[in-house]
């Protein structure tokens, strides 16, 4: 239970945001409560969307107590050659390992001429409600760089989801598309680095080492620009979830290589598990 720190502290016997270490479980939870937990192995993301919201966050609240108490666990786990894809208008994507992306990108005509979004998802694809998060994000830049190639090619590059193809949109997509439509934007290209994948289980996500994976993504970064002789001041890095905390320590590592900054960073729904620190 000690690796399944996912929840946003609340409630219960708390000091700020930490709950008191000396406090046993029972003197905070009873017995029955403490029984019925889920084990971390059954707690999966599919699980918790069939339960009712407060039903689902009162378990999530519960284990991050548990997590709390006498808490000394160190990350260790760096996933190895993370993939990578690029979007394209017409629905194709570009796929490789990160390690062999960048000799791809060479190929790419005209690649990185203005602007360069990077996504690091951080979230497990294993349901989809993520799967729909991390297309409609991909969707929205590939509208916002290729307005009038993303109407074109819309059919296509949507046929993978038929239920946002059939339903209704609702006001605040029309409200989108019309700031859209009207923002003075300029043609980009979009990379994901493709983490969610690597992290199936809570318990992937608890242990992962964002300092170490972070530091991976920020040399390939400096590589990457390197390679393709892109300023620095092109690139924005977005992060979601626990990869907000990659991106994070990426751009640092960018940084720290380089003596620049990114142009800008992006966290998406960071963890405040990870951001208490270890």
């Amino acid at each position: 239970l000690a690796v399944a720190a996912m929840a946003s502290p609340s409630s219960g016997r708390t000091s700020g945001n930490s709950v008191n270490q000396a406090l046993k479980p029972s003197q905070w939870l009873s017995p029955q409560q403490l029984e019925r937990i889920e084990a971390v192995d059954d707690l999966t993301l599919e699980r918790l969307e069939n339960m009712s919201l407060e039903k689902g966050a009162e378990l999530l609240q519960q284990v991050y107590h548990l997590s709390q108490i006498n808490h000394d666990i160190e990350p260790t786990y760096v996933p190895s050659n993370v993939q990578v894809y690029v979007p394209k208008p017409n629905g194709d994507k570009i796929v490789a390992p990160l390690s062999e992306m960048t000799q791809l990108l060479k190929q790419q005509q005209n690649f990185g001429q203005d602007e360069v979004t990077i996504i690091v998802t951080g979230l497990p694809k294993n349901c989809e409600t993520v799967k729909k998060a991390n297309r409609k994000l991909v969707q929205a830049y590939m509208q916002r760089y290729n307005l009038q190639q993303q109407q074109q090619q819309g059919q296509k590059y949507n046929k993978d989801s038929s239920e946002d193809n059939n339903r209704q949109r609702t006001s605040s997509e029309e409200d989108y598309s019309e700031q859209a439509k009207n923002a003075n934007t300029k043609s980009g290209d979009i990379i994901v680095i493709d983490l969610g994948s690597e992290l199936p289980t809570f318990n992937s996500v608890a242990m992962l080492d964002t300092e170490k994976i972070g530091g991976i993504f920020g040399k390939w970064i400096v590589k990457m620009t390197q390679d393709l002789q892109l300023p620095h001041e092109t690139i924005h890095l977005i992060g979601q979830n626990i990869g907000a905390h990659v991106a994070g320590a990426a751009a640092n590592e960018f940084t720290r290589l380089t003596g620049h900054k990114l142009r800008r960073v992006t966290g998406l729904d960071p963890s405040s598990i990870v951001a208490k620190g270890r």
